[in-house]
């Protein structure tokens, strides 16, 4: 049906038809935003650092003083989703603040299946865009509603352009035109990856022109050296867009100059997962669409349709690809399936015309089915992980090796039968007659339910996730604030590299304005700092002038301990102080180089800047590889003991050691020293060498990757005389 048609229709329905007909819809979306609403009632918290925790800087920022920031440092536009979620930043109660955040994503996301059945209608009828609406709605990626990501937003309004683009190609009109360049423009503001949207109108306008037949009666005419001659022009406007970017982008440089095998085995990565949490059907039958079925009508919807797809194909998947590789170079290797999901509904309009239809080309059935399957015999499954955060596909596979114990080999073999099994009923219509109708919306169901499966897998796995990290930093989660009553509060800490329980418990306690690490661990968001002691008395430089401030163990402020909180730290209990500092900020103690389990890699150190009384002591030092059972090398150990000395670096140093104890350590082991304090300013410096991996050693009982020299503990003790009276 053309769109004058459907117009003329629609014209003439009443009120009361109106409503009737929206009933399914609505019915749809409603359920949906039931399912999601649970899920988001259960996900505790935030636990997908430091994403979760960026945003919400930022939009807190934007509810207190109207611009964004982090860590009170003013912040450049990022996304519009920082300004939606701000006003939940205005509720007092967190607890509050926090699900109402959560609400209005699974709002916002769920919305998708609005914009979806839309762009679906313009290209079949209302009950195969149900289907659309439905799957859309329903793929694992929607589990990302109950997170504070960009997703929820940007999935939404991707999907709203999609549309625009759609029907503005279709059928251009001056107000249709303006809404979808207007949305166009506006795209990257809701999440930077939507700057691929104007490009998919382009390149779309592009493909379409080149489909119309003005154009194809000018290619009748070219010779063999015109069609050379195009192929070149071609490449070289897409190595000058390329230069272009790379110029402008070092995200886009560094993959497209160094890693181009990298992007192109990165984005077929991502277009594995995503096909594994579709069901695979749709992937097949959505990338057959791009061909005409046999006996097909050709109409501008389709050809319209089919040049959307297309371009939104190359744009997402350059995209994908490009950002999957540079990551790869700075950070970690990462299947990106969360950047394609944009693709899905797009996806789901050619499995409904094959709903429609019930019927494909069979060439372009073999093309797409023989992609789809390299893609399921290359693709990682990750499956030995509770969650992919960034591939929400592979959740269904998780959730199976977890329940049902399927290993990686039984989930090929079983997705390599489903791809079978699609190809079958993607065929099968041509053998059932008037039953195909029934058979087809059948296959849609289908479809709906595995997805909303992965969804549900996806979402029980992120909640499991946000309840380990509540069992981590235990209840309350707002006990920062609680005692402080907002006032201020400085967050100081060591070996800060895996961060997850310092971040969470900035999320839960708004006073948390700053933190700093002494040896310059310390991660963002936001700016951090290594202070300057002072060898004297340890005061601290840049003092904020905070009235509290947040110990991690090992370190000591001079002041009072008004509240502590228990937490799990490296597999134990560990205790945060919070002080109530006694002006200027200044370290009574610190002990850094070791990590929360009390392992130590080659060096570490423990200073004292005051003792009570300004007296002197003695110091216990205990180097142990008891709880390391596994072979390894001798570890020889030196323990100097002197003045501190701040260095050139402006840290403390032993210049001059005033004793030196050697002595060697192995698996199993323990050494006690104790050391006379040279004074009540004193600093201890302890190596180890050489180190040891765990699991390069023992790989069966061990995942434990760090540089290990052994547990260190350091007690200072009276002097001995004071300690028999």
């Amino acid at each position: 049906m053309s769109l004058a048609t459907a117009s003329s229709v629609a014209a003439e329905r009443t009120l009361a038809d109106r409503v009737l007909a929206a009933i399914p819809l609505l019915s749809i979306f409603l359920w949906l935003c039931i399912v999601y609403a649970i899920e988001a009632w259960a996900h505790g918290t935030p636990w997908l650092f430091g994403d979760e925790l960026e945003l919400t800087q930022l939009s807190r920022a934007i509810a207190d003083t109207g611009h964004a920031a982090r860590r009170g440092e003013p912040h450049s536009f990022d996304t519009l989703w920082t300004y939606l979620m701000a006003p939940a930043g205005m509720i007092d109660n967190l607890h509050s603040a926090y699900t109402s955040a959560k609400y209005l994503a699974v709002l916002v996301m769920t919305f998708t299946v609005l914009s979806a059945y839309a762009l679906a209608r313009l290209v079949v009828s209302r009950g195969p865009a149900l289907f659309v609406a439905a799957a859309s709605g329903a793929i694992p990626a929607l589990a990302y509603s109950s997170l504070l990501v960009e997703e929820p937003l940007a999935y939404f309004y991707s999907t709203l352009c999609l549309f625009l683009i759609l029907r503005v190609l279709i059928a251009p009109t001056r107000w249709w035109l303006i809404a979808a360049l207007t949305a166009s423009v506006i795209a990257p503001l809701v999440r930077g990856e939507l700057a691929v949207i104007p490009i998919v109108f382009g390149f779309a306008a592009l493909f379409l022109l080149w489909r119309s037949e003005a154009a194809a009666r000018w290619r009748s005419g070219w010779s063999a050296w015109d069609w050379v001659g195009f192929v070149v022009l071609t490449v070289g406007a897409a190595v000058i867009l390329s230069a272009f970017l790379g110029h402008h982008s070092l995200e886009w440089l560094i993959p497209t100059r160094l890693y181009k095998g990298r992007i192109l085995n990165l984005g077929l990565d991502a277009a594995g997962a995503l096909t594994i949490g579709l069901g695979v059907l749709p992937v097949v039958a959505g990338l057959a669409a791009l061909w005409r079925a046999p006996g097909e009508r050709q109409t501008r919807e389709l050809s319209t349709f089919r040049s959307v797809l297309l371009a939104a194909l190359i744009g997402f998947g350059m995209y994908t690809g490009v950002k999957a590789a540079y990551v790869s170079t700075v950070f970690a290797t990462y299947t990106y399936e969360r950047n394609l999901i944009y693709l899905a509904p797009l996806l789901f309009v050619g499995t409904a015309l094959w709903v429609e239809r019930r019927r494909v080309h069979p060439v372009a059935l073999a093309a797409s089915a023989g992609f789809v399957l390299y893609l399921l015999l290359s693709t990682p499954y990750d499956m030995g992980r509770d969650i992919a955060y960034n591939a929400p596909g592979l959740a269904i596979l998780q959730q199976a090796n977890r329940y049902l114990a399927l290993d990686p080999t039984g989930a090929k073999i079983g997705l390599l039968a489903l791809l079978a099994f699609s190809i079958c009923l993607l065929l099968a219509p041509r053998l059932l007659g008037r039953a195909s109708v029934w058979f087809a919306f059948a296959v849609a169901g289908a479809v709906i339910a595995w997805n909303l499966t992965g969804e549900l897998a996806f979402a029980g796995a992120s909640n499991r996730a946000s309840d380990r990290f509540i069992d981590n930093i235990r209840r309350p989660l707002t006990w920062v604030d609680d005692a402080t009553g907002g006032a201020s509060t400085l967050y100081i800490g060591q070996q800060m590299k895996d961060q997850d329980s310092e971040w969470l418990l900035e999320f839960w306690n708004r006073s948390i304005k700053a933190v700093w690490s002494l040896d310059g661990t310390a991660q963002g968001p936001g700016p951090t700092l290594t202070p300057d002691p002072r060898a004297s008395d340890g005061a601290l430089s840049h003092d904020p002038g905070y009235p509290y401030v947040v110990e991690e163990k090992g370190i000591e402020v001079v002041g009072t301990t008004v509240a502590t909180h228990l937490h799990q730290a490296g597999g134990a209990l560990e205790k945060w102080n919070l002080v109530r500092v006694a002006p200027p900020l200044r370290l009574r103690s610190s002990i850094v180089g070791i990590f929360a389990d009390g392992w130590a890699g080659s060096f570490n150190s423990y200073t004292r800047y005051s003792t009570a009384g300004n007296r002197t002591g003695r110091v216990r030092v205990v180097v142990s590889r008891k709880s390391w059972g596994g072979p390894n090398e001798t570890g020889h150990v030196t323990i100097r003991i002197g003045p501190i000395t701040i260095g050139d670096d402006k840290q403390p140093h032993v210049v001059q050691a005033t004793k030196t104890v050697r002595f060697d350590i192995h698996s199993k082991e323990e050494e006690v020293v104790t050391l006379h304090a040279p004074g009540p300013r004193f600093r201890i410096e302890t190596t180890i060498t050489p180190t040891f991996v765990p699991i390069q050693l023992s790989p069966q009982t061990s995942t434990d990757a760090r540089q290990l020299g052994a547990k260190v503990t350091y007690e200072f003790l009276p002097p001995r005389k004071a300690a028999h009276k």
